[in-house]
């Protein structure tokens, strides 16, 4: 849509970074609208959006992993023995002794 192209994308062209955006339902109400409406939508619930906090792998290391396989993964449907030569990281980054 022409919203998230200005609104999204933009901002990404032109400074490189990461563009501010939310997923919210900025519909004004059935009752207060100006516009006639079905019955259902004098009905309809309207959720709270909730933030996820990141991922603390060291306080959740039960139940989360780091390990990054690098390599091409090759055909999912057929497997051959150039998938088994893959690197595996323990961590999305290398320090200096990796390199």
């Amino acid at each position: 849509t022409h919203e998230t192209m200005d609104t999204l994308l933009l901002p990404m062209v032109e400074t490189g970074g990461e563009a501010m955006g939310s997923m919210g339902n900025d519909a004004p109400l059935a009752v207060i609208s100006e516009r006639p409406k079905l019955v259902f939508e004098y009905f309809k619930q309207r959720f709270a959006q909730v933030t996820n906090p990141p991922i603390d792998p060291i306080r959740e290391a039960v139940v989360t992993s780091l390990r990054c396989p690098v390599g091409p993964e090759g055909d999912l449907a057929t497997m051959t023995e150039r998938q088994a030569h893959r690197l595996e990281l323990d961590a999305p980054f290398l320090t200096l002794e990796q390199l």
